[in-house]
């Protein structure tokens, strides 16, 4: 009677104004999320129960069959509509039941078989004749399964499929497992897409400024390559498939989440490390006086620019590997064979380069030969005696030195390849660490 104070609205109140009532709607929002099971529900009823699982914070699938649907489905954040044809239901119902049953059966005589220690010569007719039937009964039911789908194809949808984004040609609630699992693994897909993303512009832009600062740039035939792998390992991460089992842990829900961001933080100090490293490495060998280090000029291979493709190309490849979610939302990398060969070939490749052991290979990726020990004849005085730069800090003239020392001490390629497999090592150990340690904060 507060609420409705004139005498006429109290004798009579309207079933859809107190459903729609604010103060309706917070006290099911209190009381619906105790509750299992909503059953011989009106329309207005479905939507009220859907509105009030909304503004508790839930986040709602609908699946109906029909016109009383409707509402429910527009409420909820999915709408699903499926097929209500009474029949074919009970023929995939049987025929999936007598499935089950064979199965059954059959297992139960295996066991029984091997536990009495059964050999096939001693099999008597009845088995024979048993086993015969069951699979007369196999293919009966087989038959009546496919045939119940081919109907189902030329079956016209409800007017649910109006309402609802999802529309599926099936009688049964099992495409609402089928939705989250396709939904997880696309969220998925697309948050380490956005990664690798990220970390391979930071890695792109950061190589370019040293090269620029140092009046080197990159060959034609070197960025095409790196685009044409680029696009057919994003091509390759799309095709991963979801896992059939639906975890109880959830994905991240969003790009800017903190595991996110601190993953492509550590991704890119990984290998800022890594390049900063070949960069004082190269330097040694590299000519100062050299009359194409000028970016304006024509490119010609140097051992500064081969050095930072390669190892460039190998953070890229890297952030593949890292970034692949996999279990438990989606296949992991090995199960996904395509995409994993893939990226062996282009480990191997990129190795055989740093090696120097296939020239050609070289050539046509417009790379450098590589040193393998010796003095550069233009300081003669490497490494023992090398004069600081005075355009360095104190401590990038120590990393100098050190970077030096290794290279005299194993040789360039060796130290090359050596970086290149820590790198990899640290971005993988780093990222595992990092999930670890979200999944047993939150779980």
């Amino acid at each position: 009677q507060e609420e409705f104070p004139n005498s006429q609205s109290s004798r009579f109140i309207d079933d859809r104004a107190v459903l729609n009532h604010p103060i309706a709607r917070a006290e099911l929002a209190s009381i619906v999320p105790i509750i299992s099971v909503f059953a011989r529900h009106a329309p207005r009823h479905k939507e009220a129960v859907i509105a009030a699982f909304n503004s508790a914070g839930c986040h709602t699938l609908m699946c109906g069959d029909g016109t009383n649907d409707v509402g429910a489905l527009k409420q909820a954040h999915v709408g699903v509509s499926i097929i209500s044809v009474p029949d074919l239901e009970a023929k995939q119902r049987l025929a999936n039941e007598t499935i089950d049953a064979l199965k059954a059966e059959e297992k139960k005589e295996r066991k029984a078989a091997k536990k009495n220690h059964f050999k096939k010569d001693n099999l008597s007719n009845k088995s024979t004749r048993t086993k015969r039937s069951r699979a007369e009964r196999l293919e009966r039911s087989l038959q009546a399964l496919s045939e119940a789908d081919d109907e189902l194809a030329f079956v016209s949808l409800g007017n649910a499929s109006v309402a609802s984004p999802f529309t599926s040609r099936k009688t049964s609630v099992k495409c609402c497992k089928e939705i989250l699992q396709q939904g997880r693994c696309t969220l998925v897909t697309m948050i380490q897409i956005y990664k690798i993303l990220g970390v391979n512009c930071l890695v792109n832009a950061l190589v370019l400024t040293k090269l620029h600062q140092k009046g080197v740039k990159q060959g034609d035939r070197q960025l095409t390559a790196v685009g044409v792998v680029v696009a057919c390992l994003f091509l390759l991460v799309t095709r991963g498939k979801p896992l059939p089992k639906l975890s109880s842990q959830k994905p991240p829900s969003s790009v800017l989440c903190k595991e996110t961001l601190l993953s492509m933080s550590l991704q890119f100090t990984i290998h800022f490390m890594a390049i900063m490293a070949v960069t004082y490495m190269s330097d040694a060998y590299t000519d100062p006086y050299d009359p194409s280090m000028i970016p304006d000029a024509q490119f010609n291979p140097n051992i500064l620019n081969t050095a930072t493709f390669l190892v460039t190309v190998l953070s890229t490849v890297n952030t593949f590997v890292v970034n692949y979610r996999g279990w438990p939302f989606m296949e992991n990398l090995n199960e996904n064979v395509v995409l994993f060969r893939s990226i062996q070939a282009c480990y191997f490749v990129l190795f055989i380069c740093a090696l120097d052991m296939f020239p050609p290979l070289n050539q046509l990726l417009q790379l450098s030969p590589l040193p393998v020990t010796g003095r550069p004849e233009f300081r003669p005085h490497f490494p023992d005696k090398m004069v600081p730069d005075v355009y360095r800090t104190n401590e990038e003239n120590i990393i100098f030195s050190l970077m030096l020392q290794a290279v005299d001490m194993m040789g360039f390629r060796i130290t090359l390849c050596a970086v290149m497999l820590l790198d990899t090592a640290m971005v993988v150990m780093a990222e595992q660490t990092i999930r670890s340690a979200i999944n047993n904060w939150c779980y």
